[in-house]
C-alpha cells in the first residue's frame, strides 16, 4: 500500500512507514524497577533508563542503537523502549537508548555520526560518575541497522585513544563486559562470590556428596593484564565444569587490571587471594584436602600462576605446599620480544605481537615510550644483560623450535625506562627470571603451548629450564594450536584441550 501510494505522489513510503512508527511511540515513563528519562547527548537524543535498587557499586552500562534501516524508529518505539526497560532491571544496568537523523530526509555520514558522538559524549569520566557507571564495563549493542552503527562505532572507537577520548583497553572492554554472567548454582554445582583478603573471587563447589575431603584448584584468568574476570562466560563455564568433572573445589579469582592498576598490583591480588584460601580454617570450610591444592591459569593467568607459585616457596607465612601447577599457554619473559616464536606469528590473530607488546607495557606503565622500546626489543640496559642466561632461545630451545633462525646478541636500551619501570626486570612479571634453586622447588608442572602463539618459546624455554632444574613436568604441545584455542568452547580443538587438562588434573592433583 505504502509503494501504491508513493507512486500516486501522495507520500515517499519511508515517510508513510514513519508516521506508523511514530504511532508506537512511548513516553518516559517509569515504574517501580527502572527510572527513565529523555536528555541529549552532545545534541542526539537519548533516553537513560537507570535501575531503582540500591547498588554498593558502579553499574555496567549497555548502549543500545535501534534499527530501522535507517530510515524508521525510535528508543521511544515501544518495543525498544520494553528492551531497554528489561536489560537495566534484569542486569542492574544503567542503559542509553540512542536516536539519531533517519532517512530519506538525512543521509550517510549523519546516522553514524550522531551515534559516535552520543557514545563519546557518554563515555567522558564526569558523564559515567553522574550516572554511577564503571568505565570498564561498558558495552554497545544494537539490531540490524542499528548492529551496523554499533559496529561502526565500536571501530571508529578504537581509535578514539589517538583523539584522547578514551583508553585503548577501556575500549577493549566493549567487546568483553556483555559476556560476563552472574554466580548461578546449578544441579551439579553451588556458586557464590566471596572474598579472600579482600580480594574477589568466585567459588565452585559440587554438590554431590563427598567421599573424603576435595582437591582445590586455585585458577587465574587471562586477558593481558588489562581484561578479563571470573565472572566472563568462558571462565565461569570451565570452572563449573573443572569442580563437577573433578569433585572439586574451584576458586576463581580476580584482580585488579591496568591500565588503572599497574604491576604489582595484579600479582599481590593473586598472592594475596591464594593465601587466604590456603588458610586451614579456610581449607576446613570448604573441604579441601591441604594435600591436594593446585594452581592453574591462562596466558597473563599463567603468567601470574608461575609467579606466585615461585613465591610461595619461601614465604614463612605459607606452611601448605602446593601439589600441581598448570601453565596455560603463559606470558614468562619481557626480555627478548625477538624469539622465533615472535618472529613467526607476529601477524597471527588473536594475538599478534604488537598487542603482546602493548598488554606487556601496560602492566607496566600508560608511558608509550616503553611499548615503543620493547616493540623494537632494545628496552633492557646492559647492566641488566646478566639477565639474558635465562631466556637464551639458542640454548633452551629444541632444534625444531628454531628453525634456520639465528640468535642475535641483544641490543641494550636506555638505564632510565628500567630506572622508572623496574618492574619488567623482576622476577614476579618474569617468571623465567628465576635462578635454578628457586626453579627446583617447585611442584608437579603442566604445560600447554601452541604451534601459532608469539608465547610459544616462553613455555618451552620454561619446560626445559624445569626440567634441567629436576621438576617433574608434562609439556602438551599443540602443534594446530593457537593462543586462546583453550576458550573456543565448542570447537574441537578446545574441547580436546580441555580434555587433556582435566585428564592430567585427575591424575596428579
Amino acid at each position: 500500500m505504502g509503494m501504491c501510494i508513493e507512486r500516486m505522489g501522495i507520500i515517499k513510503y519511508e515517510e508513510l512507514v514513519s508516521m506508523l512508527f511514530r504511532l508506537d511511540e512511548t513516553q518516559p515513563v517509569s515504574d517501580e524497577n527502572v527510572t527513565v528519562m529523555d536528555t541529549e547527548f552532545s545534541g542526539v537524543p537519548v533516553r537513560v533508563y537507570l535501575p531503582k535498587r540500591k547498588s554498593d557499586a558502579p553499574r555496567r552500562a549497555v548502549i543500545y542503537i535501534h534499527g530501522g534501516a535507517f530510515c524508521f524508529g525510535s528508543f521511544k518505539n515501544a518495543g525498544f523502549d520494553s528492551l531497554n526497560r528489561w536489560t537495566a532491571n534484569k542486569l542492574d544496568s544503567v542503559v542509553v537508548g540512542v536516536d539519531y537523523r533517519l532517512a530519506p530526509q538525512h543521509h550517510f555520514p549523519v546516522q553514524f555520526e550522531d551515534c559516535l558522538a552520543a557514545v563519546k559524549f557518554f563515555l567522558q569520566d564526569e558523564i559515567l560518575a553522574k550516572y554511577g557507571v564503571d568505565p570498564t564495563r561498558i558495552c554497545i549493542s544494537g539490531d540490524s541497522s542499528g548492529a551496523g552503527l554499533a559496529a561502526g562505532v565500536t571501530q571508529q572507537s578504537l581509535f578514539a585513544e589517538l583523539l584522547g577520548v578514551n583508553h585503548f583497553m577501556n575500549i577493549f572492554m566493549f567487546f568483553m563486559n556483555l559476556q560476563e554472567v552472574p554466580p548461578t548454582s546449578d544441579e551439579n554445582v553451588t556458586v557464590m562470590e566471596t572474598t579472600f583478603n579482600n580480594v574477589p573471587v568466585r567459588v565452585y563447589v559440587p554438590k554431590r556428596k563427598p567421599e573424603r575431603l576435595r582437591r582445590g584448584l586455585f585458577y587465574i584468568h587471562g586477558g593481558g593484564w588489562c581484561l578479563g574476570s571470573a565472572a566472563f562466560l568462558g571462565y565461569d563455564s570451565l570452572s563449573r565444569r573443572t569442580a563437577d568433572r573433578l569433585d572439586a573445589v574451584v576458586i576463581s579469582t580476580n584482580y585488579r587490571l591496568a591500565p588503572k592498576y599497574h604491576f604489582p598490583n595484579q600479582f599481590e591480588d593473586v598472592y594475596n587471594a591464594l593465601k587466604g584460601f590456603m588458610r586451614q580454617d579456610v581449607l576446613d570450610k570448604y573441604g579441601v584436602d591441604p594435600e591436594r591444592i593446585g594452581i592453574s591459569g591462562d596466558s597473563a593467568g599463567g603468567n601470574l600462576a608461575a609467579a606466585v607459585a615461585q613465591q610461595l616457596i619461601d614465604d614463612p607465612d605459607v606452611e601448605i605446599n602446593l601439589k600441581t601447577q598448570c601453565l596455560i599457554y603463559p606470558a614468562l619473559q619481557t626480555l627478548d620480544m625477538d624469539l622465533p616464536s615472535y618472529r613467526e606469528n607476529s601477524h597471527f590473530p588473536i594475538l599478534p605481537k604488537s598487542l603482546m607488546v602493548r598488554f606487556w607495557s601496560e602492566y607496566f606503565t600508560v608511558d608509550k615510550s616503553l611499548v615503543k622500546a620493547m616493540f623494537s626489543n632494545q628496552h633492557v640496559p646492559v647492566e641488566s644483560s646478566h639477565l639474558y642466561k635465562f631466556i637464551n632461545w639458542s640454548s633452551l630451545l629444541p632444534e625444531k623450535f628454531k628453525k634456520g633462525y639465528f640468535y642475535k646478541s641483544p641490543t641494550y636500551g636506555s638505564s632510565e625506562l628500567a630506572k622508572k619501570y623496574p618492574g619488567f626486570l623482576d622476577v614476579r612479571a618474569a617468571p623465567l627470571l628465576a635462578d635454578d634453586n628457586k626453579l627446583r622447588s617447585l611442584p608437579l608442572t603442566y604445560v600447554i603451548t601452541c604451534q601459532y602463539d608469539v608465547l610459544r618459546d616462553d613455555g618451552i624455554m620454561y619446560v626445559t629450564r624445569l626440567q634441567n632444574a629436576g621438576v617433574q613436568v608434562t609439556h602438551n604441545h599443540i602443534e594446530d594450536g593457537f593462543h586462546g584455542a583453550f576458550s573456543f568452547s565448542g570447537f574441537k580443538i578446545a574441547d580436546r584441550l580441555e580434555n587433556q587438562y582435566m585428564n592430567w588434573l585427575s591424575e596428579n592433583l
